[in-house]
């Protein structure tokens, strides 16, 4: 690779269009590519990129470590345990919803998910080491779920009416 052209790595799938991730925590630069795809232009596609490749890169670089499991995943556990309830608690009860149950567990590529058939919400380990305000927009956005199951305009509504501020949230949450 040229100076200018990051390290990446090439996957063949069945897709229309190029697609390129720069993957946490050491940042890697995976390129998915069609298989008639040539590699002149997979490589074009990369250079292109470089600008956007390097603010990722920079921006994972600036994380934490993700955690393993121990004595500190374990004391945030017990914190997140102990911080999500009332929450939870808080914030179905101004939404008209039954409080639903709550686990924790370390999650790679997602701040929360909410069951709706079973009623429980999941929370990502990693919440405990960010700003209390950022855990309350997970748990709105994911009680929001309650009410519509999908991410459409009833969705951003409702969370629009609950937690006007939502996107700010949601923008540092994704920065962080």
């Amino acid at each position: 690779m040229t100076a200018d052209l990051p390290d990446f790595t090439v996957t063949r799938k069945r897709i229309k269009t190029l697609r390129l991730t720069v993957r946490a925590p050491h940042g890697e630069v995976v390129v998915s590519a069609p298989p008639h795809v040539r590699e002149s232009a997979i490589t074009a596609f990369v250079a292109d990129k470089a600008a956007w490749i390097a603010k990722h890169q920079e921006r994972i670089a600036t994380r934490p470590p993700p955690l393993k499991p121990g004595p500190e995943a374990e004391a945030l556990r017990e914190q997140l345990k102990n911080a999500a309830p009332p929450l939870v608690a808080r914030w179905a009860a101004a939404m008209g919803l039954q409080t639903p149950d709550i686990t924790v567990r370390r999650m790679t590529s997602r701040w929360g998910t909410c069951n709706t058939q079973t009623k429980r919400i999941t929370l990502n380990l990693e919440l405990a080491r960010r700003d209390p305000a950022l855990l309350e927009y997970v748990i709105v956005h994911e009680l929001a779920h309650l009410i519509e199951r999908r991410h459409n305009a009833l969705f951003y509504a409702v969370m629009d009416a609950y937690l006007p501020d939502w996107r700010l949230r949601r923008r540092a949450l994704n920065a962080s």
